[in-house]
């Protein structure tokens, strides 16, 4: 596919089309792997039928949720491999008239095979999943709220040791657990936050789809908040020719937002998720993945000294991480600051900007625990009010995240 046309197609909104409703819950608790629970089932709301995203924003996310996986010397090669796979992975059905056009997996990518076809079913899982538990979030918290995504594995528990970006087991598990803690503001007050789970998924066929929701529903009992298990989202992502994905919702019922302020967050740093531990403090787990999702946004941008800050020490323990040139850079979203990466791949040049907004980089850098929080809640709303962020056929495409992540790849 010609690159200029391929990026066209990652930043052109389409409609990845998608199943929650009561025809699937029934579908999934007819399978085999479904292991029945207290929590009542029922549809995400705001999923069924399909959603309209650009895939920038998929592979922005990819790129967010899994950098703590990564040591410093492989994250440019990661880079670099990331997106001169997927940057020509999308098209958009020839026969559709319909606006957006649905999503598909191009030529070039349906002849990825083997263990890679595997490893992109997973990643497109992830990345993918983590927009669509954005969504639900949106529909279901608030829309111009901050909203986080945090690798329970990297930055909270000493269990599991990445090589590589692949997870490696290094003492017994004795529980399972979701993948991700999804951390939101709660609209009505900045210093308090809404904690949910998430469990993506992703594979080649509708059939195996239903059960991984099956298997996923069951991961995410593995985290008790207060007595209560968190309301959480189960996705399986399905990259086969239409791109399409699943999702149910084990709905908890009333939700509390609980308080973060600087003594919690201070106390919090030393948290870590053990499996001798049934239940956890509310306040505790706020407190801490908050810590945690201010590192994770930190590293995103090259911001060190505020990942230093922030990190919980189970995950500043774990992350390698060196010193880069970090430089401003106008965006549609407003100021950032950041890294970038430059590669040639088939005789053009990319550059890839990983950034964070320069008002919340200040925040994180000398700021509060109350001035991240309010410098978030201005971004996200900002954002919220922000329309298509560059023209098609630039040679640019940006990606922003509600919590103040920014993402920019160009093509010369």
């Amino acid at each position: 596919m010609d690159l200029n046309r391929a990026l066209s197609i990652i930043d052109s909104p389409a409609l990845l089309r998608g199943q929650s409703d009561d025809a699937l819950l029934h579908r999934v608790t007819e399978a085999a792997e479904f292991v029945p629970s207290d929590k009542a089932l029922s549809p995400a709301r705001g999923l069924h039928g399909g959603i309209r995203l650009r895939p920038a924003e998929a592979l922005h996310q990819l790129s967010y949720v899994t950098q703590p996986r990564y040591h410093a010397n492989l994250l440019d090669f990661y880079a670099q491999w990331a997106l001169t796979r997927y940057v020509g992975f999308f098209d958009h059905e020839e026969a559709d008239k319909s606006i957006p056009p649905g999503l598909t997996v191009s030529e070039a990518g349906r002849r990825i095979v083997g263990n890679q076809r595997r490893v992109t079913s997973e990643e497109m899982g992830i990345a993918f999943g983590a927009v669509l538990a954005t969504r639900w979030l949106q529909r279901t918290v608030g829309a111009r709220v901050p909203i986080s995504i945090v690798d329970i594995d990297a930055a909270l528990d000493d269990r599991v040791i990445y090589a590589g970006g692949a997870r490696q087991v290094v003492r017994k598990v004795a529980t399972t657990r979701p993948d991700y803690l999804l951390i939101a503001q709660d609209p009505s007050a900045t210093h308090r936050f809404v904690i949910r789970t998430l469990e993506c998924k992703g594979t080649k066929t509708r059939s195996h789809a239903v059960k991984q929701i099956a298997k996923a529903l069951t991961q995410l009992g593995g985290v008790s908040v207060g007595g209560r298990v968190p309301t959480g989202l189960a996705t399986s992502v399905i990259p086969n020719d239409r791109m399409s994905y699943l999702a149910l919702d084990p709905d908890e019922g009333d939700e509390l937002s609980h308080v973060v302020d600087p003594a919690t967050i201070e106390q919090s740093r030393g948290f870590r998720l053990t499996d001798d531990v049934a239940d956890w403090s509310p306040t505790a787990l706020a407190a801490a993945s908050v810590r945690a999702a201010w590192a994770t946004l930190a590293d995103f941008g090259g911001n060190l000294g505020a990942l230093e800050q922030w990190a919980p020490t189970v995950m500043l323990d774990r992350l390698d991480r060196q010193s880069r040139d970090r430089t401003d850079f106008d965006t549609p979203y407003g100021l950032a600051r950041g890294t970038r990466v430059t590669f040639t791949f088939a005789g053009r040049s990319f550059t890839v900007r990983y950034g964070i907004d320069a008002a919340i980089d200040r925040q994180l850098s000398n700021g509060s625990a109350g001035t991240i929080t309010e410098a978030q809640a201005a971004f996200a709303r900002r954002l919220s009010q922000q329309d298509r962020p560059v023209e098609a056929g630039s040679g640019e495409s940006y990606s922003a995240t509600a919590d103040g992540s920014i993402f920019a790849i160009r093509i010369d």
